[in-house]
């Protein structure tokens, strides 16, 4: 423990929770009408190749924030890749493609 506290970034549960905003409301990330968004591929940091498993939605579809909208893997090991925008899909990228970070996987559209 000693040698976090000696980064002066890191602070403890209890600090963290009492420096946290006391507000309930919870803020949901908006996509303005006609502002376009692009989740691309997560660096894993495993040096593995990723592949675009499943998709559960398909152009033209309305999202909300936590709506699962395809699946990535490799080896054996999947992925659930959620919304984090209102928004409609206007592009997503192959099935099965091999994917690499940073490749795009589909873009959203706030409507």
């Amino acid at each position: 423990m000693e040698d976090f506290k000696a980064n002066p970034h890191f602070k403890t549960r209890e600090e963290m929770e009492r420096e946290a905003p006391k507000s309930n409301n919870v803020v949901i990330p908006e996509l303005k009408i006609g502002e376009v968004s692009v989740c691309t591929t997560p660096d894993l940091g495993n040096q593995m190749p990723l592949v675009l498993e499943k998709w559960y939605v398909k152009v033209g579809d309305k999202v909300k924030p936590g709506d699962v909208l395809c699946e990535i893997g490799n080896e054996g090991v999947t992925m659930d890749c959620e919304s984090f925008f209102n928004g409609k899909v206007i592009w997503t990228c192959e099935h099965k493609k091999d994917l690499i970070p940073g490749d795009e996987l589909w873009k959203l559209e706030g409507i």
